[in-house]
């Protein structure tokens, strides 16, 4: 049975004409359009066979709202919320329930989250912490080793130079470390900038 999207409108259970225009405008795969409607041009529909395609998304529509809240109702179990206590829980509705479910389920994500981010402070700190262990040890090996090895004073003086050119090996690498890490900062900046977004220290 062909009709036009007013009398598609007024079957039982049917959407508003402005509502079903905006479907069948979202919707490529809506069916049952003959012709779409312009200015001065009605739509021409198959009635039956367009108002079974909203009825079938309007029971999908359902069916995920049931899923969804089977989800946050297992969730809840999941957190030690029995499903009786969930029910008699005083001043709180079904809807406001679901809210603080998803609100934990966002915080579990960012608690997860937070757990594989490091804080750069705290390494730089870690790493400088080391960094002056590793010196303080080094200023110190030639006059610890003189104490247990029968050795002679070239001998330390050599070791003692070999110790410094460690330490000052390990600070130009370390040096380099820190220049590549902020190239790599001045580089996420500067796509940050050319994508419009402000940086620190901007005015925009």
């Amino acid at each position: 049975m062909r009709g036009t999207l007013a009398e598609l409108a007024s079957i039982d259970g049917m959407p508003s004409e402005p509502t079903l225009r905006k479907m069948i405008a979202n919707d490529r795969d809506f069916e049952g359009i003959i012709k779409h409607g312009t200015n001065g041009d009605a739509y021409e529909i198959e009635l039956d066979v367009a108002a079974r395609y909203i009825a079938g998304l309007e029971a999908k529509k359902i069916e995920a709202q049931r899923e969804r809240q089977q989800a946050l109702a297992q969730l809840g179990l999941d957190l030690g919320l029995g499903a009786a206590a969930q029910q008699r829980e005083p001043g709180f509705t079904i809807a406001d329930r679901q809210a603080l479910l998803e609100e934990e389920v966002v915080a579990m994500k960012l608690a997860k989250l937070r757990e594989t981010l490091i804080d750069k402070a705290s390494v730089e700190t870690a790493v400088s912490t080391f960094l002056v262990k590793v010196k303080d040890l080094g200023s110190t090996f030639a006059a610890r080793l003189a104490k247990r090895a029968d050795l002679s004073r070239t001998a330390l003086i050599e070791i003692e130079r070999l110790m410094q050119d460690d330490q000052r090996a390990i600070a130009r690498f370390m040096r380099e470390l820190a220049n590549l890490g902020l190239e790599h900062d001045d580089a996420d900046n500067d796509g940050a900038r050319s994508a419009g977004a402000p940086v620190e220290g901007s005015t925009a």
